[in-house]
């Protein structure tokens, strides 16, 4: 699509220079700026928009000493560093949107702080991303010359990431925004913003370096690549530069696209899914409306599927069904994402988002001025609240949506079957097979087999998902942490053995079936446990029943040496349990329970576990509950849970 589409002609031809090219008012056009004002869906938003930017007004910028930046190295911790810059970046945006909204001046001094301070920066890449070997997706870049273990970057080698290139666009749009003001008062500083953008990211997109985002692989693509052209169409007056610009993003992008699936799953989970959508269709609608060019995309039944992906997993409220390193909790992009839901008409996205916005206003204040939150300021920057108070008014809101009850989806070998195809009511359940294979999902978790259940809306037997990064979240040690481990998922531990990850570790004959009264998933998990499967057999059979309101979980495991010891752990959101004396268990969910049965089973105790990490508190409160479970007759290798609904 973005290969075969625009030529060098069309884009030439279709371009709107500078003065012609106007996608958000800027803030000498007061009436643009009533308009938001005005519309009463918006007034919350708006209303803690300018409570923000009063309260960073009285307070003092966040300082980034050398030592933060070098913890990332020296002990592995990238949150203390992250935080404070993201927190810099939120505030500007607030500021700048606060400044444009009321035009009084009174934010302008901060705003010049905060740009001052953020181009006195060293580096904009964040230190989790600008040393060779630390992650991934930093591929092509030299080592350290001097010093294999030096924990600050080589000069003049600064990596083109997700964030140096958000940087840029949060600049060059602030500077877009705030020209007249800026060419009024202090002239200089709106140049030596949009020299920083060309030197500083630019430059490199157009020189020789290569980046591991270009191979089209996950999220990093879209999110660089829109932010990169984001900048560069606000500071780029050069008409061939710009469409050169274009050209040389087009390829990385249709890698991207090519490597969704047809069926619109995003295999990185919700989480990712929320940046890569709202980043393809902002990149697509950037060229499209600067180059006056159309690509087709809503004619593409893979576009349309991949905006219609996160409302198959909405579970209530701001929770989706989470696996590998997806979040519980999710905060939608809701500009961007108001986008897409407007280019492939759909209701259902459009209703999640303005009940989004409703949700997230009243949070804002005080999620803005946590100590800790990278992943709340993520969503509160500056692309994203223009495009709230621009985009989001363009969709209307939709009658309450309905899911299908039965869900498979067959990339990822995600189950998801429900009671009622209400939202937030009744029994429901999700189960993945899968794969534990880093190469088909650098997110990954070895978790093959893992349910969660969940309960009117609520998340009852969980899993843990992502937790705060650091530099062990994408090193050798990655699938030792408990969490990410099979030990931190509801999946056995046979014979001592937890699944391992690496190649050749897919589930094995998965299969999926529906029918009205009941959803099954099976699968073999040898793979994950033995290189050499041989005769070994780890299956499992998952069954929600839709009459009933039931699931059962059934494992059948048969080992060449024999079974020795089988430790099966539920993890339980923390709720009052109770066990009677024949070991069945009771979780409380408001006035109901959900009780769990178990055959050859023995409940071998229940753990309260003290969360520390900040972002599975954020998640899940101060603490989670294990259930362990142990084999009985190993003899004859078949286990099994019965979870029901009691009123």
């Amino acid at each position: 699509m973005f290969i075969n589409g625009p030529d060098t002609e069309r884009l030439y031809r279709g371009y709107a220079g500078p003065e012609a090219w106007k996608p958000f008012p800027d803030i000498a056009d007061r009436a643009g700026w009533t308009r938001p004002k005005q519309d009463p869906r918006l007034q919350a938003s708006v209303d803690a928009i300018i409570r923000i930017a009063d309260e960073v007004t009285g307070r003092a910028i966040d300082p980034l000493p050398a030592t933060l930046y070098m913890d990332f190295i020296r002990n592995g911790d990238r949150q203390a560093y992250e935080d404070r810059y993201f927190r810099r970046r939120a505030h500007l945006s607030h500021l700048v949107i606060a400044e444009c909204l009321t035009a009084e001046g009174r934010y302008l001094d901060p705003i010049i702080d905060h740009i001052w301070a953020i181009l006195g920066e060293p580096y904009w890449c964040v230190p989790a991303h600008n040393f060779a070997g630390q992650h991934e997706m930093v591929m092509y870049k030299t080592a350290n010359p001097w010093k294999d273990d030096d924990p600050l970057p080589v000069p003049g080698e600064e990596y083109l990431d997700l964030f140096n290139c958000e940087t840029a666009a949060i600049l060059a749009e602030a500077c877009y925004l705030l020209k007249p003001l800026l060419l009024e008062r202090v002239p200089s500083l709106y140049h030596l913003v949009h020299r920083q953008i060309a030197a500083r990211t630019l430059s490199l997109l157009e020189g020789p370096n290569l980046y591991g985002w270009y191979n089209g692989l996950n999220n990093w693509t879209v999110w660089c690549a829109h932010n990169l052209l984001t900048a560069a169409c606000y500071v780029v007056d050069d008409r061939d530069r710009l469409i050169s610009i274009v050209q040389k993003l087009l390829p990385p992008m249709q890698r991207f696209f090519d490597n969704l699936e047809e069926s619109g799953s995003c295999i990185e989970g919700p989480t990712y899914w929320v940046v890569s959508a709202g980043r393809l269709v902002g990149f697509i609608d950037l060229v499209e409306k600067r180059f006056g060019v159309k690509f087709g995309f809503e004619d593409s039944t893979k576009f349309r599927n991949f905006g219609a992906h996160l409302v198959q997993l909405h579970i209530a409220g701001n929770k989706y069904v989470n696996f590998a390193d997806g979040n519980l909790k999710i905060d939608l992009d809701h500009g961007l994402l108001s986008r897409y839901a407007e280019m492939i008409g759909a209701q259902s996205l459009t209703n999640l988002i303005w009940q989004d916005v409703a949700r997230v206003a009243p949070e804002r204040e005080e999620r803005l001025f946590r100590e800790t939150g990278h992943a709340d300021y993520v969503r509160q920057i500056l692309i994203h609240l223009t495009r709230l108070l621009f985009w989001t008014p363009e969709i209307a809101e939709a009658p309450d949506r309905t899911y299908r009850k039965s869900l498979w989806l067959s990339d990822m070998q995600v189950m998801v079957a429900r009671e009622y195809p209400e939202v937030g009511k009744g029994l429901m359940l999700s189960a993945i097979a899968g794969s534990n294979d880093p190469k088909v999902n650098h997110h990954s978790h070895n978790d093959i087999g893992h349910f969660n259940v969940y309960l009117d809306g609520a998340p009852l037997l969980i899993d843990l998902g992502q937790s705060t990064y650091s530099k062990a979240t994408f090193a050798a040690g990655r699938y030792d942490m408990w969490h990410i481990s099979s030990e931190g998922h509801a999946v056995p531990k046979i014979n001592g053995l937890v699944q391992r990850a690496g190649s050749g570790t897919d589930a094995s004959d998965v299969a999926f079936s529906e029918d009205e009264g009941a959803s099954v998933l099976s699968l073999d998990a040898a793979p994950a446990y033995f290189e050499a499967v041989g005769n070994n057999r780890v299956r499992r059979r998952i069954v929600f029943d839709h009459h009933k309101a039931s699931v059962h979980v059934e494992d059948d495991v048969s080992l060449e040496a024999g079974l020795t010891s089988f430790q099966l752990p539920l993890y339980v959101s923390d709720r009052d349990i109770s066990v009677e004396a024949a070991g069945v268990c009771r979780i409380r969910c408001g006035a109901r329970l959900l009780r769990i049965a178990a055959t050859n089973l023995r409940l071998d105790g229940i753990e309260r576990l003290p969360l520390s990490d900040p972002r599975h508190r954020d998640t899940w409160g101060e603490a989670v509950h294990r259930l362990r479970y142990v084999g009985e007759d190993l003899r004859s290798g078949r286990f099994a849970l019965d979870i029901r609904v009691e009123d």
